[in-house]
């Protein structure tokens, strides 16, 4: 088969594109990204070994805007450009993942009658997910809850989120592996970084005081040199990092994680089946990593503290009542793995098939 993938803006929109691509590709079908020149898809997919055409498309502006008018104009000439691409590429499936590029593409597949299919990862879908799961072939849910935030749909499926993290190793090897003597809490802020985290972060480095477990700190590459000079202590508890390129591993040697509430952190903390303390960031559309984090709270994995709340004592107060009581930590990881799933790709190939045939 041949087949374009609608994937852009985030990593969390990209990633489990190229999962599916990748898939796809295992199986002997032919790939090919749709996306913007202004993504981060730019410089992941041609990474991932695959080719990328661009167009032109744009996010909505909430409220009133005058901009909205303009990205409605993009919107159409992002359309007139899929349906192009159609013609030369003659698709059997497209498939959008997320990010405002895909609507162009679904709204060409559906006016050129060719299977349609959107991958859904947040618990809460966006507005323009909503819209087209009443038309589409098929929408596979990263979250089981989210089926009742689309009951309109044609055709919604819970899949699951793919994820790229490594479970073949145990705790304790992979700590060996990595050089963690003890417990072990891992802190990021998504792969751009988060300005509130990091500045909790160096208020609670600063304090130069023995922990009784390591910390992994991932800044965010943009933030890395200001988070740096703001420390003014030395503190062998943490390791600070740019960016943690070998998540799979870290988050797999992790007892605790404090992070954003993305799609794929949450399904990636239940697959590893560890504790996690989630700050949702507060801007992402209709606070979908808010409802993320419930998902793993109402099963008592994780804990939700809002930005609007974090505070250094608040954020060490939490750790602590979870790091140090092994009674909690084992309940919470046990609860967070009864979530987790790592067989996305094989439900999402199953789906994709029947709505081809």
């Amino acid at each position: 088969m041949k087949i374009l993938i609608a994937a852009g803006g985030t990593g969390g929109h990209i990633n489990p594109g190229i999962a599916i691509a990748n898939m796809l590709k295992d199986r002997g079908d032919e790939v090919k990204f749709i996306g913007t020149e202004k993504g981060l898809e730019k410089d992941l997919v041609p990474k991932a070994g695959f080719d990328i055409i661009y167009i032109h498309a744009q996010g909505l502006h909430r409220g009133l805007s005058l901009k909205n008018i303009q990205t409605i104009m993009i919107l159409k000439k992002g359309i007139e450009e899929c349906k192009k691409i159609i013609d030369e590429e003659k698709p059997d499936l497209v498939i959008g993942t997320g990010g405002y590029v895909t609507a162009p593409l679904m709204i060409a597949g559906l006016k050129k009658k060719i299977p349609t299919a959107i991958h859904e990862s947040n618990a809460l879908p966006g507005k323009t997910t909503i819209w087209l799961s009443k038309k589409v072939d098929l929408i596979a849910l990263g979250f089981d809850d989210a089926k009742k935030r689309v009951p309109d749909a044609k055709n919604a499926v819970f899949t699951g989120n793919p994820t790229k993290i490594e479970v073949s190793l145990s705790k304790d090897e992979m700590k060996k592996k990595l050089g963690i003597k003890g417990k072990m809490v891992l802190v990021f802020g998504g792969s751009q970084g988060a300005k509130k985290i990091n500045d909790t972060m160096v208020e609670f480095i600063n304090e130069n005081k023995q922990l009784g477990y390591e910390v992994i700190y991932a800044t965010g590459p943009k933030n890395y040199d200001d988070v740096i000079s703001e420390i003014n202590v030395e503190n062998k508890n943490f390791k600070i990092e740019k960016y943690i390129y070998n998540m799979n591993e870290v988050m797999r040697a992790a007892d605790l994680v404090v992070c954003r509430s993305g799609a794929l952190t949450v399904t990636e903390i239940a697959v590893v089946g560890v504790p996690a303390i989630m700050i949702p960031f507060p801007f992402a559309a209709e606070n979908h990593q808010y409802f993320n984090a419930k998902t793993l709270e109402n099963v008592g994995a994780g804990i939700i503290i809002e930005e609007k709340d974090l505070t250094k004592e608040k954020l060490e107060k939490a750790i602590e009542d979870i790091i140090f009581d092994d009674e909690k930590l084992e309940a919470m990881a046990k609860n967070a793995k009864s979530v987790g799933d790592n067989k996305a790709l094989e439900r999402i190939e199953k789906e994709l098939e029947k709505i081809v045939k």
